[in-house]
């Protein structure tokens, strides 16, 4: 029997997740990390941290399988955008400025009158959004000369803890199609935007494959401290949509999925790159499938807004239930089935930290609409569930616009493991939910991955007909949907009239800090 392990380097943590080649799960591991924000907008992670958390998922995933000689190689997944900045020597350059930073919105200005929308979208599929590579490096370029100076290559976080593992430098198509700096209908460094932009073509890695590619062997040393064997091979992976695409059989045109985690996904496969005209913030890449592509519509705060509620109004009970053994998320989920749909008519609009699709806003901020007196925690839980799912809903509107008939979404991620959740997705998508058997998506894509790039299986198409399989189906229910469709569009209403103020009250924040 052979085993692949898969790592998923999220924003909440690394996991590391050892499969059998029958799709079986053998192991888990997890370590948490912090998002750091030292200013209002900023959102940062220490390099150094991921690897830490790293080497703690793998060994304890290694500890619970038992099988750790026996894993024939590994694959990636990894949060998306992140700018981590190396210098010669291969050391960090600070933190690395994460997906969810805001900071560079004046530099997509700037890159807006360097370059034409025609060849924006001819060549990288999307239009600039300041999470990508392109405009955080402006960024350092304007005010912090003396570390863009020091930069010898920009990595993405699974990239980092790649070189880590193997003393390779590489990337792969999926993430780079997010770095601004791809031609992403032909799979290559954009030069033509390079040049527009004056950034050294140098900066980036410059071995660009694809995702199930081998690029490097597992260091002895490391090998040893987790308990692999040394030389196994290290697939390139996947940034953690493509991947979990992988993970949860996304991998023909016309499948959809919606992740809730950190971050709130719409996902989708195409054969073709799927491009929207409307600056709604719906981002195209090169899929982690040879010769598919994928786009995805983001919402950057979903189950980290149902993470703020935990930490912010349960703090206490967080800590009583988990002396306990008990899950305070399971709690908070039992306050929020009380309350009834549509929550009487409070509504949460989940932007912590700004928002991508499809308002594109970095100065939105969170905001309960509706509280009055009968209102208690569990319509707050739900309202913000709700919330989180009509973000969501929003990227199902743009797939339908483009004629995706949207009968049935699978499910990935912590919302995915809810029942409430789940059916409360169905409800407002007016789509039959689905589960699958390895419900932790990024994470089995990158051991999927693996045994691709190993030789086990063929092609990403023929591992996921084998190993991904249905597990459950949460089919919508008729009344709910209609009372949904109302709530939905008062919700689509909010961020017009707000849209003003939240500028407004950026702007007074910055002037008193």
């Amino acid at each position: 029997m052979k085993y692949f392990l898969g790592i998923d380097a999220g924003t909440s943590g690394i996991k590391a997740m050892i499969i059998d080649e029958t799709g079986k799960i053998s192991g888990i591991g997890y370590h948490e990390c912090d998002v750091v924000t030292p200013n209002p907008g900023w959102a940062e992670q220490d390099p150094l941290v991921w690897w830490d958390a790293c080497s703690r998922a793998v060994k304890l995933a290694v500890e619970k399988s038992g099988h750790g000689k026996e894993v024939a190689s590994i694959g990636f997944s990894g949060q998306m955008q992140g700018s981590t900045l190396m210098d010669k020597n291969m050391n960090p350059i600070g933190n690395c400025m994460i997906w969810l930073d805001q900071r560079a919105e004046e530099e997509v200005h700037d890159i807006e009158k360097l370059i034409s929308e025609r060849e924006m979208l001819d060549t990288t599929a999307n239009f600039c959004l300041n999470s990508f590579w392109a405009p955080k490096l402006l960024w350092v370029r304007k005010n912090n000369p003396a570390a863009y100076e020091r930069i010898h290559t920009v990595l993405f976080t699974k990239d980092y803890l790649r070189y880590r593992m193997t003393g390779e430098v590489a990337t792969e198509v999926s993430d780079a199609s997010l770095s601004f700096l791809m031609d992403v209908p032909n799979r290559k460094w954009a030069d033509n935007i390079f040049d527009k932009l004056s950034i050294s073509r140098d900066i980036v890695p410059q071995r660009l494959v694809e995702s199930q590619e081998v690029v490097g062997q597992l260091l002895a040393d490391i090998a040893a401290e987790w308990g692999l064997c040394a030389g196994i091979p290290v697939v390139a992976g996947g940034g953690d949509q493509p991947a979990g695409g992988v993970g949860t059989g996304i991998v023909k045109s016309g499948v959809i999925g919606a992740t809730i985690g950190t971050s709130g996904v719409v996902f989708g496969c195409t054969d073709e790159p799927l491009i929207d005209t409307k600056k709604r913030a719906l981002m195209t890449m090169a899929h982690s499938v040879p010769d598919k592509w994928c786009f995805l519509g983001l919402v950057l705060t979903a189950g980290g807004s149902f993470k703020w509620v935990r930490d912010v109004l349960f703090a206490d009970k967080k800590a009583a239930m988990a002396a306990q053994g008990k899950d305070i998320y399971d709690y908070m989920t039992e306050l929020a089935a009380q309350s009834s749909p549509g929550s009487e008519g409070l509504t949460f609009l989940p932007y912590f930290n700004g928002e991508k699709t499809p308002i594109s806003d970095p100065n939105a901020r969170a905001t309960f609409f509706g509280l009055s007196y009968r209102h208690g925690l569990g319509d707050m839980c739900r309202s913000v569930m709700e919330g989180v799912t009509f973000a969501l809903r929003d990227t199902i509107e743009i797939c339908r616009e483009f004629g995706i008939d949207v009968n049935e979404v699978r499910a990935n991620g912590g919302g995915a493991k809810s029942e409430l959740w789940r059916q409360m997705q169905a409800d407002i998508y007016n789509a039959n939910v689905l589960t699958m058997n390895m419900e932790e998506g990024p994470a089995a894509g990158g051991a999927i991955m693996a045994a691709v790039g190993s030789g086990h299986f063929d092609s990403i198409e023929e591992a996921c007909g084998e190993l991904v399989k249905v597990a459950s189906v949460t089919e919508p229910i008729a009344e709910n949907v209609k009372r949904y469709n109302d709530y939905y569009g008062s919700y689509r209403e909010l961020y017009p009239v707000l849209r003003d103020m939240y500028g407004k009250q950026a702007g007074i924040v910055e002037k008193y800090l």
